[in-house]
């Protein structure tokens, strides 16, 4: 491998970011943020991408970056302005260039019939400019010419009279002023006049000029100089090193908790308290130490959510031309960070999201209006931290979800029998079933059945949830809930029937000793618990799961009260706490399979493995929902990471 060869990802790698940039810059143009700035933004992205692919040999993505860039140039320049139609051939042409880079990466062919088009597209602009530029000449020839000015007037010669200044100079020296400086006849005599130099201007003289500032401003360090020019330091680093010191990270987490179990089950025999002191102090750095080096890889892991968020803009540019709708997407919380693993894989689930909105959620114009509406539709794209996660909402403006139509379908396809007893939230819900769709006929939009289901199942393998909010003519509101992180959480750990489970520390509001008599029954005899006046339900986790009465035992229990990202409150009973701990997480799904009411697993410093409770899951269930293999998986999933 030459040296070419060896920076070619590095190269790659800076394309994403300049194409990234430029739909950035375009789509801020879009919006009507016609700024110098915005226009050199855009010409800088497809100029750095020709100049790398130059020096790699690649031809014909430098041929089109060129004509791109040569198109972007008439913008920059002011021959041509960003209507609409000029911003639509723009982004045909970024979408042939990503094309183009990726065929450089080994990826699929680029339509050479797509990429000539566009290249005349960007060559008719040019076209257009010198017509432009032709016809405002030809006007100014006609307008200025002796023979369209009006009778009675007569042209006069303008006459300069070279001499001039001599003249003044003499008219002032009679008035007895003083003539301080002059000007000279070229730049060159300006020069040697001024500077009396005997040589051309080159660096030397800068830096003598440099010397001589310094010299004036002897206050100022050369420490302070050279830190006021300096740029902030940066490296790339390939992903796959960070995700390896995450690996690592989350070892450390493993041998720190049975460093502590050890430390702990020592300290309770031998009771030497001089010596527990100062390991215990110890032991309390070192859990501080490692939870910076997680939180620093955290860090280093965590990106906003821009980067997605923008390309959204496009899709619903494009499916709103398919649509033939006039559809307005915000954007809120774009400088929302979550883990990179999560940026990647959220780009699918928020496009089908989006296209479904604007194909089944935005009404038509007529029926807009007839509704009192505007006639463009709204949709916002927003995200933010909320109780240690990170969610996204996509909501719009339409005409919400028609329940009576989603279940007369679901019933057709059946989904669901015609007697099935179901909640507004039920029916909603019927939109993610496989092969479901409310259109009547396939388009390039819809009616094959693919989507929401998909989105879904995405969602849920990253441990993530999906829940719908829907009015009526008001429109809808798509939630989707996920961890801020794959790789470590703090973790709440508690006994369950001789089970030790642990419970997200994020969700969890405040514990307390269970108290019977602030137990109360509601009418469908569901449990309620009084706290502080308020009436939530309560759960016992061992029932939800499955487990029987016999191993539900002991009469003084704990509560933890949770909340769940709409912020209702649910009490969950446990039979102790044990304790808290950082725990790193292993997905479940690709070591064993999916389990009940089960996010994912961990494994403690005793080396037994306890599993994750999927606590929105939890709470949604009821004791007669339970699932009794659950102990069976649980003990399954156990010998697994054993054999591991």
């Amino acid at each position: 491998m030459d040296d070419l060869d060896s920076i070619k990802p590095i190269f790659f790698e800076e394309c994403g970011e300049q194409l990234t940039e430029l739909e950035r810059a375009l789509a801020c143009l879009e919006n009507g943020e016609a700024g110098h700035d915005t226009v050199n933004a855009a010409f800088r992205a497809v100029h750095s991408i020709k100049g790398g692919a130059g020096s790699f040999g690649m031809t014909e993505l430098v041929r089109f970056a060129h004509v791109f860039e040569t198109a972007l140039d008439l913008l920059r320049s002011g021959k041509i302005e960003a209507s609409p139609a000029v911003l639509r051939v723009f982004l045909f042409a970024t979408d042939i260039l990503s094309d183009l880079t990726g065929a450089e990466q080994g990826g699929p062919s680029v339509d050479k019939q797509r990429s000539l088009e566009c290249s005349k597209a960007l060559e008719s602009l040019s076209e257009i400019s010198a017509t432009v530029k032709a016809e405002s000449e030809e006007l100014i020839t006609q307008v200025t010419t002796e023979e369209d000015i009006p009778d009675g007037f007569t042209p006069v010669p303008f006459v300069f009279d070279e001499d001039v200044s001599d003249k003044l100079a003499a008219l002032v020296s009679d008035e007895g002023f003083e003539i301080f400086s002059e000007t000279p006849d070229s730049a060159g005599s300006a020069a040697g006049h001024s500077l009396q130099a005997d040589s051309p201007l080159d660096s030397v003289t800068v830096e003598a000029g440099y010397e001589k500032a310094a010299e004036k401003n002897s206050s100022v360090s050369s420490t302070s100089v050279k830190s006021s020019v300096a740029l902030p330091a940066s490296i790339r680093v390939d992903v796959d090193r960070i995700d390896r010191v995450m690996d690592l990270v989350g070892e450390l987490v493993i041998g720190q908790s049975a460093l502590r179990e050890a430390f702990d089950n020592s300290n309770a025999k031998h009771q030497d308290e001089a010596g527990s002191s100062a390991l215990t102090d110890a032991m309390n750095e070192i859990e501080q130490l490692s939870r910076d080096i997680q939180d620093a890889v955290m860090a280093v892991r965590a990106q906003p959510l821009k980067t997605v968020f923008q390309r959204m803009q496009r899709v619903v540019r494009e499916t709103s031309l398919i649509a033939h709708k006039n559809v307005h997407l915000i954007i809120e919380g774009e400088d929302t960070e979550v883990d990179r693993t999560l940026i990647e894989r959220l780009t699918d689930p928020l496009t089908h999201m989006l296209r479904n909105a604007i194909d089944h959620g935005i009404e038509s114009e007529e029926k807009r209006i007839a509704a009192g509406k505007s006639p463009g539709g709204t949709i916002t794209l927003s995200a933010a931290h909320r109780s240690g996660r990170i969610v996204i909402i996509i909501k719009d403006d339409g005409g919400g979800i028609d329940r009576r139509r989603v279940r007369a379908i679901a019933e057709k396809k059946g989904i669901i029998s015609s007697d099935a007893v179901l909640t507004d939230s039920d029916i909603d819900n019927l939109i993610f079933s496989p092969g479901f769709s409310t259109s009547e006929t396939i388009t390039d939009l819809s009616g094959r059945g693919v989507g929401m289901d998909v989105v879904k199942q995405a969602i849920q393998d990253l441990g993530g949830r999906v829940s719908i909010q829907s009015e009526t003519g008001k429109g809808s509101g798509f939630i989707l809930s996920l961890p801020l992180t794959l790789a470590v959480m703090d973790g709440m750990l508690v006994t369950v029937s001789g089970q030790i489970l642990i419970l997200p520390v994020s969700c969890i509001l405040e514990t307390m000793i269970l108290d019977r008599k602030s137990i109360f029954h509601a009418v469908d005899n569901v449990p309620l618990m009084c706290v502080r006046g308020n009436f939530i339900p309560l759960i016992e986790i061992g029932s939800a799961l499955g487990f029987s009465s016999d191993h539900i035992c002991g009469s003084e229990k704990v509560v933890l009260i949770v909340e769940d990202d709409n912020g209702k409150m649910t009490a969950l009973v446990a039979d102790s706490i044990d304790g808290q701990m950082q725990i790193v997480i292993k997905t479940i799904e690709k070591n064993y399979r999916p389990i009940y009411c089960v996010s994912a697993a961990t494994i403690l410093g005793s080396g037994q493995v306890a599993l994750i409770l999927d606590v929105p899951a939890v709470t949604a269930t009821t004791e007669k929902s339970g699932n009794s293999s659950w102990l069976k998986d649980n003990n399954a999933l156990s010998e697994k990471f054993a054999a591991e």
